[in-house]
C-alpha cells in the first residue's frame, strides 16, 4: 500500500510542476519562418509513442497511453486505473537558403495528461499542450537611394495553449465514441522593423500586431476494436475523427512608433504613430476529418496507418489573407516486440497548406522509437500489480520546405521522451 501512496504523491508533484510550467507550454519556442502563416505551426497532438509510429494512432487501442487525437480511445482505459502521461521534446534545426545556413535547438515540456474511469461505460480525462506555436526571425536587405542599406526585419513569437477535457462512452464492448472539449488561449505577436543600417542616428520604425485568442474548440471520435484468430491473439481496430468548421473571436492590438538606438543599445521612442487596442476579428478554424486502422498480434507485432484531411482553404484570421490550401497528412508505422521491449518505426508525409512562390511547402519525416516497461509495483494487500510504468523514447529525422525559388529548407532532428504511469486507485480490497 505504501508503494501505491508513493506513486500518487509522485503523480501529484508532476502535475504541480506542470502547472508551474503552464505558460511555458503556451510560449513553446521554435524557429520556423513558415510559422508566420495561419495560426503558426499547429500541433498534431501526437503523444511520444504515436510519434515513433510516424504519428499514426486513430485506430490504436491503448490502456497505458492517453491519445487525444481520437477521444474515443479513452474507452480503452481499464476500470479501476488512473493514468498519468507527460511528454518532453528536444529539437535541433538546421535552416538553409540558397546562400546561407544556421542552426538552433530547443527542449520543452510538450504535454501533461491524466485519465480515469467514471463508470463502467464512461472514461474521462484532461490535460494541456500547445495548440499552435509562432517563432521566426527573417531579415531582408535593400539599398535605397540617399538612404543606403535598409534592413527589413520580420519577427514573430507566442502561441496558443490548449486545455482539454475529454470523454469517451462505450456503446458496446467493441465500439466507443468520444469528444474533446478544449479551451484555447494565448497571444501571438507579429512585428516588422525597418532599420537604416548606414544612418545609425536616424529614426527607425517598428510596428507590432498582437492577437489574443480565447475560445472553446470541439473535436469528436469513434473507435471500433475487435480480437480474432486462435485464442483471440490477433486484433484489429479502426478509428474516425472529425472536427467541424468553428469560428471564434480574437482581440487585436497594434502599436507603431519611431525610435533611435543609443550607444549602449537602449531604445528611445520618438513618436507613436499608431496605438490601436481592443479591436476584434473573427478566426475560422476549418473542418478536419481523419481515419485510420491498426492490425497486429498481441505482444508480437502491429501495423498502423492514418490519413487526415484539413480544409485550410476556408481558414480566416486577423483580417489577413494567407491564401492557404487544403492539406492531406499520411502517417504509417509498425511495431515489433523484442522480448519485453516494443521497437517502433514510422513515416509521415504532410502535403501542407502552404504554397509560396508557386511551390508547395511539404513536410515529411521518418521516426524510430522503443517502449521500455519499468518495474511493476505490486500491492501487498491485493497481491496484484498496482502500478505499471512505461517510458517511450523516440527519434525523428525530418525535412520541411526547399531552397528552390528563393525559399527556405529546414532539416531537423527531434528527440521525444514520454513517461506513462498506470496506477490502481479504485479497486476494492477483498477480504477472505
Amino acid at each position: 500500500m505504501r508503494e501505491s501512496i508513493h506513486y500518487k504523491v509522485l503523480i501529484l508533484i508532476a502535475i504541480a510542476i506542470g502547472t508551474l510550467n503552464f505558460s511555458a507550454i503556451g510560449q513553446l519556442r521554435i524557429d520556423s519562418p513558415y510559422s508566420r502563416y495561419g495560426l503558426g505551426d499547429v500541433n498534431p497532438g501526437y503523444n511520444s509513442y504515436q510519434a515513433s509510429l510516424g504519428g499514426a494512432g486513430y485506430g490504436v487501442k491503448d490502456s497505458i497511453r492517453i491519445s487525444t487525437i481520437n477521444p474515443a480511445s479513452y474507452a480503452s482505459i481499464d476500470s479501476g486505473s488512473f493514468l498519468f502521461n507527460a511528454g518532453f521534446n528536444g529539437l535541433l534545426i538546421n535552416t538553409t537558403t540558397s546562400d546561407q545556413s544556421g542552426g538552433s535547438s530547443y527542449f520543452n515540456l510538450s504535454y501533461l495528461k491524466f485519465a480515469l474511469p467514471v463508470t463502467t461505460w464512461w472514461r474521462s480525462g484532461a490535460g494541456l499542450m500547445p495548440y499552435s506555436t509562432v517563432g521566426y526571425n527573417v531579415n531582408t536587405y535593400d539599398n535605397i537611394d540617399s538612404i543606403g542599406q535598409v534592413r527589413f526585419a520580420h519577427l514573430g513569437d507566442g502561441g496558443i495553449t490548449r486545455v482539454y477535457w475529454g470523454n469517451s462512452f462505450k456503446i458496446t464492448k467493441k465500439l466507443a465514441v468520444g469528444i474533446n472539449v478544449s479551451y484555447l488561449f494565448g497571444s501571438v505577436n507579429y512585428r516588422r522593423e525597418d532599420l537604416m543600417m548606414d544612418l545609425p542616428y536616424a529614426f527607425q520604425y517598428r510596428i507590432t500586431n498582437t492577437a489574443d485568442v480565447r475560445s472553446i474548440y470541439l473535436d469528436y471520435g469513434l473507435q471500433y476494436n475487435t480480437n480474432f484468430g486462435k485464442d483471440n491473439l490477433y486484433f484489429f481496430g479502426i478509428g474516425i475523427t472529425y472536427a467541424n468548421q468553428q469560428k471564434f473571436t480574437s482581440t487585436n492590438s497594434a502599436l507603431a512608433f519611431t525610435y533611435t538606438v543609443g550607444a549602449d543599445g537602449h531604445e528611445f521612442i520618438k513618436d507613436t504613430l499608431l496605438n490601436n487596442e481592443h479591436g476584434e476579428s473573427d478566426i475560422v478554424i476549418p473542418q478536419k476529418i481523419g481515419g485510420g486502422f491498426s492490425i497486429g498480434k498481441k505482444h508480437k507485432w502491429m501495423f498502423v496507418a492514418d490519413a487526415t484531411f484539413d480544409e485550410w482553404s476556408k481558414f480566416e484570421a486577423f483580417k489577413l489573407e494567407d491564401n492557404l490550401s487544403n492539406s492531406i497528412r499520411l502517417n504509417v508505422g509498425g511495431q515489433y516486440y523484442i522480448g519485453k521491449y516494443a521497437v517502433n518505426a514510422g513515416f509521415r508525409y504532410n502535403d501542407s497548406y502552404l504554397e509560396l512562390n508557386n511551390t508547395k511547402i511539404n513536410d515529411y519525416g521518418i521516426s524510430f522509437g522503443v517502449s521500455i516497461p519499468l518495474r511493476t509495483i505490486a500491492s501487498k494487500r491485493m497481491g496484484k500489480p498496482s502500478s505499471v510504468s512505461f517510458v517511450d523514447l523516440g527519434f525523428e529525422f525530418g525535412r520541411r520546405g526547399t531552397t528552390s525559388n528563393n525559399l527556405i529548407q529546414q532539416d531537423y532532428f527531434k528527440f521525444r521522451l514520454g513517461v506513462n504511469i498506470k496506477n490502481t486507485w479504485f479497486q476494492r480490497v477483498k477480504y477472505l
